[in-house]
């Protein structure tokens, strides 16, 4: 009935099991584009790397996790003063660039903010060279996560959380770019979910964990290929 729990194991699943596929290089970044933050799916050698990280005063560190001589993973960081000692310097992480098939391209992205704090991780979840799975943090916390399950450039379920727990799922279930399914969770279990059997943007039909309950207001819905 709940397509959350489904989808989670699908992902579990692709994850294990997704193969390396053909890529297609991506445009290099805009000459405007910080190194820190860009979110471009880019093939870059080693050197490339290293002159970006030279260009824009970041420290590259290389780790190769599987011993073959190729690094899987790249972290960048920046030097800042040390609140705590004056004339010292710290480094805070700033990207991490993770490569977990070893095709020389990065597959997971995580992006830091100023307090060193995780704002955005995107997956690849297929190894097609286009990210998949889109996460957004707020304060160290998981807010919202978009998920492409098709592998069409649109994401097809999108999670919501609240203070760390899974809180709404919304899922494009035909695949016609508009949300049609709706899933909130209480006490991390299923409490109701909507469905939109008529197209036309709103829930009209209801299964409830309490068949009582009145449906409170539904949030106002936005195309699915929106909000990636």
């Amino acid at each position: 009935m709940v397509r959350g729990c489904m989808a989670a194991s699908l992902l579990a699943l692709l994850w294990a099991c997704a193969e390396s596929a053909p890529v297609t290089a991506a445009p290099a970044a805009g000459p405007n584009e910080s190194m820190a933050t860009s979110t471009m799916m880019v093939a870059r050698s080693d050197a490339e790397r290293e002159s970006l990280a030279k260009k824009e005063g970041l420290l590259l560190k290389r780790f190769d996790l599987n011993r073959d001589g190729i690094p899987d993973v790249y972290k960048f960081y920046v030097e800042v003063d040390d609140p705590k000692n004056a004339g010292n310097k710290l480094e805070r992480l700033v990207r991490k660039e993770t490569d977990v098939n070893h095709d020389n391209r990065f597959d997971i992205l995580r992006i830091y903010d100023d307090k060193g704090q995780l704002v955005e991780e995107r997956v690849d979840l297929d190894f097609d060279g286009r990210f998949d799975q889109v996460s957004v943090y707020k304060e160290g916390q998981l807010v919202r996560q978009d998920i492409d399950l098709n592998y069409d450039g649109k994401p097809d379920l999108i999670k919501y959380f609240e203070d760390g727990q899974l809180a709404r799922i919304e899922s494009d279930g035909n695949n016609d770019g508009r949300i049609d399914t709706w899933e909130y969770y209480a006490n991390g279990e299923v409490d109701r979910v909507g469905y939109d059997t008529d197209s036309d943007g709103s829930a009209d039909k209801w299964e409830r964990k309490h068949p009582d309950e009145q449906p409170e207001a539904m949030p106002t819905p936005a195309p699915a290929g929106d909000s990636k």
